[in-house]
């Protein structure tokens, strides 16, 4: 527990030890998913609507205000892969005369890169699920129960996210990283990151308490906050995998970031070969 509250506590201090910096490296995709929700709420507030109350059995939203919301969901999905991107690279690349923003080649591979990471956590996840399912059959339905077993799921979840997205931070430095090397990359760290998965978890339940103690009435308001919660969970979860690169791939020590860079390196002579693109 000591060594995963090590690597939790480096993460956020890398965001939160110069708070204007971190806005200024990652404004860009926060306006642009910002954007994205604000577009969405203003041409599909009704569909928006419709979605919340599709438990009473209200109307179907528009189809055109449908495709609204899918355009803005992917556009912001988009926003999502820029901020991480812009992150991994602050951190592993520094700022000093380099320059952080992605060409649209290495953009798109690190696309590419997380929709198959995504289907492969699928994969892998589906286990899990019906394990999930089948507890809850034999545990009943009560409230404590069903909170009990997501609690678990989603720990189990963030577990697998943790030791199969190293590939991310890699292809945002323009490095082939297979998800295969990933898992063996954060071997040694397999049972210290079941802990951190359950601080990652903790905070995302902190944040949804704060969203639903917080909901806007208007559809639109509401999704601009859930996308603004869903920007700080996304960050947190990006510094980790960071700080998992440098220190496992990269071999940078931990501590508390002094200016840039966030991380003090190893002599490049010991450090792991990386593959380029």
């Amino acid at each position: 527990m000591i060594q995963a509250t090590a690597l939790f506590t480096h993460a956020l201090n890398m965001l939160f030890h110069a708070p204007s910096t971190t806005l200024r490296v990652i404004l860009p995709a926060v306006l642009w998913v910002m954007g994205a929700a604000a577009v969405a709420g203003v041409l599909a507030g009704d569909a928006l609507g419709a979605m919340d109350q599709v438990i009473d059995n209200a109307a179907p939203p528009p189809t055109d205000q449908l495709l609204i919301l899918i355009a803005c969901g992917l556009a912001g999905i988009l926003g999502y892969a820029l901020m991480a991107i812009l992150w991994h690279r602050y951190v592993l690349l520094g700022h000093g005369g380099t320059d952080l923003r992605p060409g649209a080649r290495l953009f798109g591979a690190y696309v590419w890169r997380a929709i198959v990471l995504g289907f492969v956590q699928f994969l892998a996840a589906l286990p899990i699920g019906l394990a999930m399912l089948l507890l809850g059959g034999l545990t009943g339905s009560s409230p404590a129960a069903l909170l009990l077993i997501g609690l678990v799921a989603g720990v189990a979840f963030l577990w697998l996210a943790l030791r199969l997205s190293l590939v991310l931070p890699a292809a945002a430095l323009g490095h082939v990283m297979s998800v295969r090397e990933s898992w063996r990359a954060t071997e040694p760290l397999a049972s210290t990151l079941w802990a951190l998965a359950v601080l990652l978890a903790v905070v995302n339940t902190l944040l949804g308490v704060i969203a639903s103690i917080l909901p806007p009435a208007d559809p639109g308001l509401r999704l601009m906050l859930d996308s603004a919660i869903y920007l700080i969970e996304g960050l947190v979860f990006v510094s980790m995998l960071t700080t998992l690169y440098g220190h496992l791939v990269e071999g940078r020590e931990l501590g508390y970031p002094p200016p840039p860079p966030p991380f003090q390196a190893i002599p490049p002579s010991i450090r792991p070969r990386a593959r380029r693109a």
